[in-house]
């Protein structure tokens, strides 16, 4: 639906508070929460070599139950409550439409 929009999103560095002013911009609909609700992906299998860590930020649209999911990482250590703040590596923008 917004992969072409998406794929100049992705690999970027940017705020999550900026990312959600991109969402809104793309989709045309506002976001509930301007920096989405965060989830920590956690590995099955950790590589500890790693220097960083993934989350997800999800994005709920005032339109329907639609929402779109920001894959991101950040460096590893880094206190979540400071990750909305802080620019992150988008890696993969995911829209969910829900009938």
């Amino acid at each position: 639906m917004y992969e072409k929009e998406f794929r100049l999103l992705e690999g970027r560095d940017i705020s999550l508070i900026e990312l959600g002013r991109e969402l809104e911009n793309i989709t045309g609909y506002s976001i509930i929460d301007s920096t989405g609700e965060l989830q920590r992906s956690i590995a099955l299998k950790p590589n500890f070599d790693h220097d960083w860590e993934t989350y997800t930020a999800t994005y709920r649209l005032n339109h329907k139950n639609d929402f779109v999911d920001a894959v991101f990482t950040t460096q590893k250590g880094q206190k979540p409550e400071r990750l909305k703040e802080v620019p992150v590596t988008i890696q993969l923008l995911s829209y969910i439409s829900r009938v």
